[in-house]
């Protein structure tokens, strides 16, 4: 099968590795889609992220197939069944001396029936594949561009409710990328009084618009965040030291500051003498496999359009190229196709 691969910081290319063989736990998974992470996905392509992997690796973790094949202990999956983050290579181990950037970008991958493995071995070798709690089914009137978002709309619905209750709240969002909109799209769905989304980008932000916000500022062209203690929640999905700096002055007393995004230095400075009297710091830690049900339900009554996000599509051999896309000012997301149905 085709597999990207990190051979070395800032050289990607497609290799063949074996299809993977699933164990009586595991279901062998036709990938369909995987979308690419501007944030994780090129920092580790670059070796720019502390925790990356040795390397040469298998990238992608945002990534949807479905079952053709299962193992004969396997209870919670069947043929037919679209899944949710199949690995190539599981996280820990390795395949011809490639080890695992979670590894959905290529053509084949596994999922793991975790609980079938726990009921039935209490002391099997289970834990060393904690990663597939997040394996989950999407129902099949979902479209693949759908689930392969849903992995996003998930991690920052999860983490926005770490941020308290939205109904009636002034928002911010600093940022304008899938993760920045999709923070924007969940708070005025959620009920917020006004959503504000701060970015560098006129056609990311004019898609804000699109999903609630009910103003933007564009900072590249000008705008500033300057203004009063305006704010109940502020978002930052950059975790820059520079995005605390210049929007702690706007949070009101008792308002939380949800810190979601980290730069490569993983540190995050305040300067107290800007922040309101009462105020709480907030570490998005989202639990993904969590809110998987309450996600499916509330998109199903009232969904998000992935083509909001989705502005690049193509083949494995175009990965480079999805990576050079989202550099561009009209991009948001891309994705890899595989097996598309």
């Amino acid at each position: 099968m085709k597999a990207a691969i990190v051979e070395a910081p800032g050289k990607i290319v497609i290799r063949d590795l074996p299809v993977p063989k699933p164990n009586p736990y595991q279901a062998l998974v036709r990938m369909e889609v995987t979308g690419v992470c501007s944030a994780t996905d090129r920092k580790l392509s670059l070796g720019l992220k502390p925790f990356a992997p040795s390397y040469p690796c298998l990238l992608g973790h945002e990534g949807v197939g479905t079952v053709v094949e299962t193992g004969g202990r396997v209870v919670n999956f069947k043929v037919g069944n679209r899944v949710l983050r199949p690995c190539g290579i599981y996280p820990g181990q390795e395949t011809q001396g490639i080890s695992s950037a979670w590894g959905s970008f290529c053509e084949f991958a596994l999922v793991t029936d975790l609980e079938a493995w726990k009921n039935q071995e209490p002391a099997g070798e289970h834990s060393r594949f904690g990663y597939a709690r997040m394996q989950k089914k999407v129902p099949a009137h979902w479209s693949t561009d759908a689930a392969c978002m849903l992995i996003t709309w998930k991690e920052t619905f999860s983490s926005l409710q770490q941020g308290g209750a939205m109904e009636g709240r002034a928002v911010a969002v600093l940022g304008d990328g899938a993760v920045g909109l999709s923070f924007a799209a969940w708070s005025h769905a959620l009920g917020a009084a006004s959503v504000e989304v701060v970015g560098h980008r006129a056609f990311r932000l004019e898609r804000a618009r699109i999903l609630g916000a009910s103003v933007t500022r564009n900072l590249r062209a000008g705008d500033t965040f300057e203004g009063g203690r305006d704010f109940d929640l502020i978002v930052d999905t950059l975790g820059t030291n520079e995005a605390v700096a210049t929007s702690l002055p706007r949070l009101r007393n008792d308002g939380k500051f949800l810190v979601y995004g980290m730069d490569s230095t993983f540190e995050t400075h305040f300067d107290r003498s800007t922040a309101p009297q009462r105020w709480s710091y907030v570490q998005a830690n989202p639990d993904e496999a969590g809110v998987h049900d309450e996600v499916l339900r509330l998109l199903d009554k009232k969904p998000f359009d992935p083509a909001t996000w989705i502005t690049f599509r193509g083949g494995i051999e175009n990965l480079p190229k999805a990576f050079t896309h989202l550099e561009s000012p009209e991009s948001v997301k891309a994705v890899i196709t595989f097996h598309e149905t």
